[in-house]
C-alpha cells in the first residue's frame, strides 16, 4: 500500500515534470516564431523602404518634367502621401491593428487540436 502511494507520487512529479517541460517547449516555440516573423517584417520593410523611396524620387521628377516645374512635381508626390497616411489614420484599426493582433494571438495560442498530433 505504501509502495502504491510512492509510485503514485513519483508518477504525479513525473507528470508535471513534463508539462512544465512540454509548456517551456511550446513557450519556445511561439517566441521563436514571433521573433522569426518580426525579422521578416523588418527586412521586407527595410528594403521596400528603399524601393519605394526611389520609386518616389522617380515619380516626382517625371511630374516634374510634366508640369514643368520641380517644386510642383515633389508636391504632387508628397500630396498622394498625405493622401494615403490621412487613409491610413482613419481605417488604421481595421487595416493594421486588428490583424496583427490575431496573429499574434494565432502564434502564441495555436488550436489544441493542432498541438496534440
Amino acid at each position: 500500500m505504501l509502495e502504491d502511494i510512492n509510485n503514485i507520487k513519483n508518477d504525479i512529479q513525473e507528470y508535471i515534470e513534463v508539462k512544465f517541460d512540454l509548456l517551456r517547449l511550446r513557450s519556445a516555440e511561439s517566441l521563436s516564431r514571433l521573433l522569426s516573423i518580426v525579422l521578416n517584417i523588418a527586412i521586407l520593410g527595410f528594403l521596400s523602404f528603399f524601393i519605394l523611396l526611389f520609386l518616389s524620387i522617380a515619380a516626382g521628377y517625371f511630374l516634374a518634367s510634366l508640369l514643368q516645374s520641380n517644386e510642383l512635381g515633389f508636391l504632387c508626390v508628397a500630396g498622394f502621401y498625405g493622401l494615403v497616411m490621412v487613409i491610413f489614420i482613419i481605417f488604421r484599426k481595421k487595416i493594421i491593428e486588428r490583424p496583427i493582433i490575431k496573429t499574434i494571438m494565432k502564434l502564441i495560442f495555436p488550436k489544441s487540436g493542432e498541438d496534440e498530433k
